[in-house]
């Protein structure tokens, strides 16, 4: 930190040297500057605002029905037309009188100062479309500045109001144009697609989806068709086991028992059985096998039972008088299984001719596999050309419909234009800023004046300290032999210094002069410069 203090100390010791240079400098520099400044024209300002309410109460009546005019774009629209060459000329035939009788080249040059110093610039709130118009104008004439922009605002007005109502009599004639067009190519999409169901009939994609898709839900049926054939054909083969396991018939006890061994059997016969057979066993206990008595026995026994198989026979046929003569009712858990059996073969029955119409709905979307796809594709592009065009028709009677409705509201009063401040001059110039720029000139004289004696020191410098000469030469400096100056000499340095001072604030006196004066000044330097 020492060592950089030193450093710029003896830079300014160095450069004090050359100081009336520096004054010098920034006397000339200051003095042409500031002719500069007081010579310069002066620029006269004139604007004026224009509000665009667009949120009247009927523009809010009315949005979402009507078609947005969208009065800010065409604003905006004109904004820029009015930097355009032709609405330039209109300003300057109107405002500048010696604009007509110029030379072309003139004329050009008077156009092109007008498009630089003319602004229009729009602003409004934030997210919001801009609402708030400021035309600004600047002249070295106050009252040119004056009539330039009340002819831009005239201008402004009727453009923005005129090219409205002329664009939108142009869109209705071109959507009426279309709507017109769009109805020919609607009808005509309508017949082709009619004239392709009638020839087509029976593969145009219906509500199940296309063809494919159609396959596969068939598929899918025909695998919970067989499903549900296997469950309806496992139950049939249960109902069947069960109902052989089951007596058709019931009755006693005793029949039961000599069904178990026969199948079933009359009441009144097995009785007659089993009396013969008791009968027999007590004539086997006193006699022989050959005796009359007991081989009579044994043929009334064989007599019963054949009586008793024929019997067994008639009631498995359902015969009635059988049935009541064997003595034996029908047995309900048969029957009723077999009531079941019946309704699961009636199922089966169902469940297959379901699987062979299906499989045969399959076989003839097969065969189709080549046709229906093309037909589908070809279905869907025209579905496709009509969908399209009629949404297109509908979209151009909606804006048609819109826009009619919108120059209603439009002729009501749906925008407003308010002017909210007239043409409007400036008393005092607005540039130069000579105040600001008589400073500007007195810092960069005084910069200039610094930078001059900088320069003078870097090009004749001199060694004003003892590290400043070690550090040069590279030898140790032995001593410092410093310089006494005697009564007179110092008295000249005093007042080259009061003198040093006065010059500088008489630059400055000079500057607080001009910032006094500036205006009448500058009045004075025009009249001598005209």
């Amino acid at each position: 930190m020492n060592a950089a203090l030193e450093f710029i100390l003896e830079q300014i010791r160095g450069a004090w040297r050359f100081r009336w240079i520096a004054m010098l400098v920034a006397w000339i520099v200051c003095l042409v500057g500031w002719l500069v400044v007081l010579a310069m024209p002066d620029t006269y300002s004139a604007w004026a605002r224009v509000y665009v309410d667009t949120r009247t109460r009927l523009s809010q009546v009315t949005q979402g029905i009507a078609v947005d005019s969208n009065i800010a774009s065409q604003a905006e629209a004109v904004r820029q037309a009015l930097l355009g060459g032709p609405q330039l000329e209109k300003v300057a035939r109107l405002a500048m009188p010696g604009y007509a009788g110029a030379s072309p080249e003139r004329q050009a040059t008077i156009i092109d100062g007008l498009r630089k110093r003319l602004q229009v610039e729009a602003s409004g709130e934030r997210n919001q479309p801009a609402d708030l118009y400021m035309i600004t104008y600047t002249d070295r004439d106050r009252r040119t500045a004056h009539r330039v922009v009340d002819q831009l605002l005239r201008l402004f007005l009727a453009n923005s109001l005129g090219g409205s109502q002329q664009g939108s009599e142009q869109a209705q004639a071109f959507l009426t144009q279309q709507i017109a067009e769009y109805d020919r190519k609607l009808a005509a999409a309508e017949s082709r697609l009619a004239d392709f169901k009638r020839q087509n009939a029976g593969l145009v994609p219906g509500a199940t989806g296309d063809y494919f898709t159609h396959l596969h839900g068939e598929t899918d049926n025909l695998d919970k068709d067989r499903l549900a054939l296997t469950v309806a054909e496992q139950k049939r083969d249960e109902l069947r086991r069960q109902l052989s396991s089951e007596l058709p018939l019931m009755g006693s006890s005793a029949g039961i028992r000599n069904a178990a061994g026969d199948g079933a059997s009359g009441a009144d016969t097995a009785s007659a059985i089993r009396e013969t057979q008791a009968r027999l066993d007590e004539l086997l206990l006193r006699f022989t096998d050959k005796h009359p008595d007991v081989i009579a026995a044994r043929r009334t026994l064989e007599d019963l039972k054949k009586r008793q198989q024929v019997e067994l026979q008639a009631v498995r046929h359902g015969d009635q008088a059988a049935i009541a003569a064997s003595g034996l009712a029908a047995n309900p858990v048969y029957q009723g299984i077999k009531l079941q059996l019946s309704q699961a073969e009636v199922e089966v029955a169902a469940a297959r001719r379901q699987v062979a119409d299906r499989e045969g709905r399959i076989a003839e979307l097969r065969k189709m596999i080549n046709t229906a796809p093309q037909v589908e594709a070809e279905y869907a592009r025209l579905n496709r050309d009509y969908d399209v065009t009629r949404g297109q028709y509908q979209a151009l009677v909606e804006r048609l419909n819109r826009a009619k409705l919108a120059d209603k509201a439009e002729a009501t009063g749906v925008v407003r234009f308010e002017v909210v401040d007239p043409p409007t001059g400036s008393e005092q110039p607005v540039s130069p800023d000579r105040i600001r720029l008589i400073l500007v000139v007195l810092l960069g004289g005084l910069a200039a004046g610094v930078g001059a004696a900088y320069v003078m020191h870097q090009l004749r410098p001199v060694f004003v300290s003892a590290r400043q000469l070690t550090e040069v030469t590279q030898l140790p400096v032995l001593g410092v032999v410093s310089m006494t100056w005697l009564e007179r000499h110092q008295a000249l340095a005093r007042h080259a210094v009061w003198v040093y001072c006065m010059a500088a604030a008489v630059l400055f006196a000079v500057a607080a002069m001009m910032l006094l004066t500036q205006s009448a000044t500058a009045h004075f330097l025009h009249g001598l410069i005209a």
